[in-house]
């Protein structure tokens, strides 16, 4: 058997070495067919370093559309991204998209040309309202998989209730007296503003800052630790004591999997995710601290920081054994029945 898991960068990535260590932990001699986008190293580094020495191919393929491209991009790229994500598809029992427009290109050759089954992990910043890659997907007869209940409400039909879905843990927590400030692929404007400003002075730092704003940021914050961004962040994130990030996987990672409070600190900037409302609501199920940073009141994000000093992080449960099993389960049963038809 083998599965196709498109891992489109960071937590997407995150998404697609989750559900490949649990569906690996379910069927070990299971082949996993990883797609990234092309010269997206870091997520090889990230996949090679969770799933060392398993029975796992990596392939790039064209991204159609990289983030503040015009959309016309697309319809350039778009040929040669087919192309490349029939190669693999074609030869594969199922496709496991995890949001972004990279996972489009062999989730449409799956469900149109292959008649392959297709599954996508809906955003967990999607409370009210889809994202527009898997809502595509699940029209043309993608499941997809939801991290809260609350999103049955958006796929009355194949929407497949799972829980969050993160990486397992792989070093153990402690508290070593440094605040983690993570911003993503492309930072966080506000937040590192208000670092620069001030904001959370006198503290120890380590801050994954992004590729566009690490080298100044080192240099307005001497003494403390700062980088673009490490495939290896949960080192970073075990001995936190504090992590403060934006609406993406890493704090749900952090709260879940490490135990670590968290600051969730919204970042507007990030018009392709869910919005407020949504960040909100998601803090709320962590039990995070909420803020969006302001570069003019940095004290507002050392009050945040001092409010999550031991706060306990709600719980909810692992979503990707759940998920594992489920992709499973369905494709043993469309190799039994010999062909696929959707549901």
């Amino acid at each position: 058997m083998e599965i196709t898991l498109v891992a489109s960068g960071g937590g997407h990535t995150s998404f697609a070495v989750a559900l490949g260590e649990r569906l690996l932990e379910l069927e070990p001699g299971i082949r996993l067919n990883i797609l990234v986008p092309r010269g997206d190293f870091f997520s090889v580094k990230r996949i090679t370093g969770r799933l060392k020495g398993r029975n796992l191919t990596i392939a790039f393929t064209l991204k159609p559309l990289n983030p503040q491209e015009r959309l016309y991009k697309i319809i350039a790229r778009a040929p040669a991204s087919m192309v490349e994500a029939l190669a693999v598809v074609k030869k594969t029992s199922a496709v496991v998209c995890t949001g972004s427009n990279h996972s489009l290109p062999p989730s449409l050759i799956g469900l149109l040309a292959e008649r392959t089954p297709v599954f996508c992990v809906e955003d967990p910043y999607r409370i009210y309202g889809k994202s527009r890659s898997v809502s595509l997907v699940h029209r043309l007869g993608g499941f997809v998989f939801l991290q809260w209940r609350e999103q049955e409400k958006l796929y009355k039909s194949r929407g497949l209730y799972a829980g969050p879905i993160y990486e397992r843990p792989v070093y153990k927590p402690e508290g070593k007296g440094y605040v983690l400030v993570m911003t993503g692929t492309m930072g966080h404007r506000l937040l590192l503003k208000t670092l620069i400003r001030g904001g959370l002075k006198g503290r120890r730092l380590v801050v994954q800052a992004g590729r566009l704003w690490a080298g100044y940021l080192r240099s307005m914050l001497p003494g403390n630790v700062v980088f673009d961004y490490d495939p290896d962040i949960d080192k970073w994130i075990a001995g936190a004591d504090v992590v403060v990030t934006h609406q993406g996987v890493a704090a749900i990672q952090a709260s879940q999997a490490y135990g670590k409070p968290v600051v969730l600190a919204y970042n507007p900037d990030i018009t392709l995710a869910g919005g407020l409302r949504d960040a909100e609501f998601v803090a709320r199920r962590l039990n995070a601290v909420f803020l969006t940073p302001d570069p003019e009141k940095p004290e507002l994000l050392d009050e945040a920081v001092e409010a999550a000093y031991g706060r306990k992080p709600s719980y909810l449960g692992n979503g990707a054994l759940k998920a594992a099993k489920t992709i499973l389960e369905l494709v043993k049963g469309v190799e039994h029945l010999g062909a696929w038809g959707g549901v």
